[in-house]
C-alpha cells in the first residue's frame, strides 16, 4: 500500500496558526514544513554585520531594497522559504506583494550556514534557488570564514568566487556592492 502525503500549500502555511511562544522558523519546502530552531548568536552577528553593510551601501545607491530573516518569500504553490537575507531590484519590485511577502525569486539570497542547518543550506536550499532562478546565492560560512558566490548560467548555478579567511567577494546583482569578508567574522 503507498501512502499519499497532502503537501501542504503557500496558502495553508500562511494561513498556519502558531503559538505566540513558539520560537521556531517555518519554511515550506516542496509542500513539507519544515521547522528550525532559532540561529545561534554567531549566526546573528554574521547576519547584522550583513545588514548594516547591505543598507549602508542601499542606503547611498538606492537601487533595490534588502529584506533580513524573518521575510517569507513565496516560490510557488508550494514552497515557502525564510532566507537570511534576500535582496529585490528597484526593477523587480512589483514581487513585493502588498508589503506582506515577497511573491518570486529574489535577485540575491544570502543564507548563514547553522550547524543544525548545513545539509539543508548548503544542498536543499541551493537547489532550490538554482530551480527557481535565484540569479544570485551567496553561502557565507562562520565555521570556515567563508563566502561562496554563485551565478545563474543557464540553468545552473556557478561558482563565481569562494574567499576564506580575508579578500573581497562582488555582487553582480546589486552593482558596485563589495564586501570585505573578514569583516563579517570579527566580533564587534
Amino acid at each position: 500500500m503507498i501512502a499519499i502525503v497532502q503537501k501542504m500549500t503557500w496558502k495553508e502555511f500562511r494561513e498556519m496558526e502558531v503559538d505566540e511562544d513558539d520560537h521556531y522558523i517555518y519554511e515550506l519546502i516542496d509542500g513539507i514544513l519544515m521547522k528550525r530552531t532559532s540561529p545561534s548568536l554567531q549566526h546573528q552577528r554574521v547576519s547584522r554585520m550583513l545588514s548594516e553593510l547591505l543598507g549602508a551601501f542601499l542606503k547611498a545607491n538606492p537601487i533595490g531594497e534588502y529584506f533580513p530573516a524573518p521575510t517569507d518569500v513565496s516560490l510557488d504553490e508550494h514552497n515557502g522559504i525564510v532566507p537570511d537575507i534576500s535582496y529585490v531590484s528597484n526593477e523587480r519590485a512589483f514581487i513585493v506583494e502588498n508589503d506582506d511577502y515577497i511573491a518570486g525569486a529574489p535577485d540575491l539570497i544570502i543564507e548563514i550556514i547553522s550547524p543544525g542547518n548545513i545539509k539543508r543550506d548548503r544542498v536543499e536550499k541551493k537547489n532550490l534557488y538554482e530551480h527557481f532562478a535565484v540569479k544570485e546565492f551567496w553561502l557565507v560560512d562562520p565555521a570556515n570564514r567563508s563566502v561562496e558566490v554563485y551565478l545563474m548560467d543557464g540553468n545552473a548555478y556557478q561558482l563565481q568566487d569562494l574567499v576564506e579567511g580575508e579578500g573581497k567577494v562582488l555582487s553582480t546583482v546589486i552593482m558596485g556592492f563589495e564586501l570585505e569578508v573578514k569583516e563579517l567574522f570579527e566580533p564587534k
